[in-house]
């Protein structure tokens, strides 16, 4: 865990190694704790941030695979009036 708040995010973040994180942050005293806290906090606005353009990116996905499945349908519909 220090490596990752010292870091914010390690750019090879392997989530195999949460257990060592945890394991770093048990054996933390309660100053190293507070004296992370900051760098923690700020980790997790990161993460937040980086969620929330994920979120928008899903979004978008969903809204242009509803839009591509219309147009899909409505030229389906137009080729069989057409026949």
């Amino acid at each position: 865990m220090t490596e990752m708040l010292e870091g914010l995010i390690p750019e090879k973040f392997n989530p195999d190694d949460l257990d060592t994180y945890i394991d770093d942050i048990d054996d933390m005293s309660l100053d190293e704790l507070e004296e992370q806290l900051p760098q923690a906090q700020e980790a997790l606005e990161t993460i937040e941030s980086k969620l929330e353009e994920l979120m928008g990116l899903r979004d978008a996905a969903l809204v242009c695979a509803a839009a591509m499945s219309a147009r899909l349908a409505a030229l389906k519909q137009a080729r069989g009036r057409a026949r």
